[in-house]
C-alpha cells in the first residue's frame, strides 16, 4: 500500500485496455461461426499484448526499463502489428504485411539493443519504439485505400479512430523531442508518461467502443438473419416473407404485384432414389435460380419442403408469366450435379395477380390453387389467373 498514487493511475490505462480486449473477445465468441469474425481475435491479441507491455513498464524504474527494453518492445511491436492485422481483415483485405512488420521489428530491436546494452540512452529508445509502433500501425493503410467508402456512421467512426490513432503515433516521436523531460529521474513517474497513458487510453476507448457497437450490431444482424432465413437455401422463411411482403405491399410505387407459387415435381422420388443430399442440392440450385431471375424489389421465400413463393413487384400478369416461364425453361434444361444425367428436374408454377394489399392472403391461396391445377395438368407447366378475379384463364405450357 506504500506505492505512490501516480503508479496506481498509470495502471488504470492497461487495466481498461484489457477489459476492452475481453469485451471484444466476448463479441468474437458470439460470432465465432462467421469467418469474418476472425479479425476480432487479432484485435483482442493486440489489446492484451499492448496492455501487458504497458503495465509491465509502469512498474519499472529507468534501470529496469533498460534491462527489459527488448522484451517489452517485442510485446509492443507484436501488439501494434496485431491491431493492423485485425483492422486490415475487417476492411476486407488479406491482412497486414508480415514482411513489412518483420522489417520494422528487426530494425527497431537492433536500435533498442544498441541503446540499452551498449550505450544507454532512454530517450532514443522511447522515440525509436514510438516510431516503430507507428509504422506497424500504418501497415493497415493499404487496406484503407482499397476499401470502399462506408455510409454507416459506426463504421466511419471506427475508421476515423484508427486513422487518428496512427496520426497520433506518428506525431509522438517528434513531440517527445520538444518536451523538456530529459531531466526526469524516473520516466514512469513523469507527467509525460501519465499524459501519453491518458491519450493512449482515450484512443483505445474510442476505437474499442466503436468496434463493440459494430460488433453488437453485427451480432443482432446475424441473429435476425438466422431467424428470418431458411438454413438450407438462405431464402426468406414463411414468417420473414410475410413481414417483408407487408412493407412491400404498403408501397404504392410497387403496384401491381404478382404472387407465384412454385413446387418441385416428383421431389419425393428424387429423395428416395438419390438421397436427401441430392434433394438438398436440388433445393439450393432452384433457390439460386429463382433469386437470379428476379429483381431487388422482389421477394423469394421457401415456405417449407419443396414449396417456394415469390412476390413480384411492378409487374403485369403477362410479364410475370414471361418471368416464370423463363425460370421453368432454365430449370428444365439445367443439369444438376449429383443426379443422373437422364433425370430432368422440373417444377410447377401458379401465378395470381395482385393489385391491393388487402387481397394478399387471397392471392396466396389462388396461386396455391393454380399450382395444384398445374400438377393435375401434367406438371412442368405454368398456370395463371386473369386480372379479373371472377374469371380464371388456364394456360398450360408444355
Amino acid at each position: 500500500m506504500g506505492q505512490p498514487a501516480d503508479l496506481y493511475f498509470a495502471l488504470i490505462a492497461p487495466a481498461c485496455v484489457v477489459l476492452f480486449g475481453f469485451a471484444l473477445l466476448a463479441c468474437w465468441y458470439v460470432q465465432r461461426r462467421q469467418p469474418r469474425a476472425l479479425f476480432l481475435l487479432w484485435l483482442v491479441g493486440g489489446y492484451v499484448l499492448l496492455a501487458t507491455a504497458l503495465a509491465a513498464q509502469s512498474l519499472m524504474s529507468n534501470a529496469q526499463l533498460s534491462h527489459f527494453a527488448l522484451m517489452t518492445a517485442c510485446l509492443y511491436l507484436l501488439g501494434t502489428w496485431s491491431l493492423a492485422q485485425g483492422m486490415s481483415l475487417r476492411l476486407g483485405s488479406a491482412g497486414a504485411s508480415v514482411a513489412g512488420g518483420l522489417l520494422i521489428a528487426v530494425v527497431a530491436l537492433s536500435v533498442l539493443f544498441y541503446f540499452s546494452r551498449i550505450e544507454n540512452d532512454l530517450w532514443v529508445r522511447v522515440q525509436c519504439l514510438a516510431l516503430a509502433m507507428a509504422l506497424q500501425l500504418t501497415l493497415a493503410m493499404p487496406a484503407f485505400l482499397k476499401a470502399d467508402s462506408s455510409k454507416d456512421w459506426l463504421e466511419r467512426g471506427v475508421r476515423w479512430a484508427y486513422g487518428l490513432n496512427v496520426c497520433y503515433a506518428l506525431f509522438r516521436p517528434a513531440a517527445v523531442s520538444l518536451l523538456p523531460v530529459h531531466e526526469v529521474q524516473e520516466l514512469t513517474r513523469s507527467g509525460y508518461w501519465l499524459l501519453t497513458q491518458a491519450i493512449a487510453l482515450l484512443f483505445a476507448m474510442w476505437f474499442a467502443v466503436g468496434l463493440l457497437a459494430c460488433s453488437v450490431r453485427d451480432v443482432m444482424t446475424t441473429l435476425r438473419e438466422e431467424r428470418n432465413r431458411d438454413s438450407l437455401t438462405r431464402l426468406l422463411n414463411r414468417r420473414a416473407f410475410m413481414e417483408a411482403a407487408e412493407s412491400r405491399l404498403a408501397d404504392q410505387r410497387l403496384v401491381p404485384w404478382a404472387v407465384v407459387a412454385v413446387d418441385i415435381d416428383h421431389f419425393k422420388y428424387i429423395n428416395d432414389n438419390w438421397g436427401h443430399a441430392a434433394g438438398d442440392q436440388v433445393l439450393q440450385q432452384l433457390a439460386q435460380l429463382l433469386t437470379q431471375q428476379v429483381r431487388d424489389c422482389d421477394l423469394v421465400a421457401r415456405f417449407g419442403g419443396e414449396e417456394f413463393v415469390l412476390l413480384l413487384s411492378r409487374v403485369q400478369l403477362f410479364e410475370a408469366q414471361a418471368i416464370v416461364e423463363r425460370v421453368r425453361e432454365r430449370l428444365q434444361s439445367q443439369v444438376l450435379g449429383g443426379l443422373a444425367a437422364q433425370l430432368k428436374v422440373t417444377a410447377s408454377f401458379g401465378i395470381a395477380a395482385l393489385s391491393s394489399a388487402q387481397d394478399f392472403e387471397q392471392a396466396l391461396a389462388r396461386a396455391d390453387a393454380l399450382l395444384y391445377q398445374a400438377k393435375k395438368a401434367g406438371r412442368d407447366c405454368v398456370m395463371s389467373s386473369a386480372q379479373d378475379e371472377s374469371e380464371l384463364q388456364w394456360r398450360m405450357i408444355a
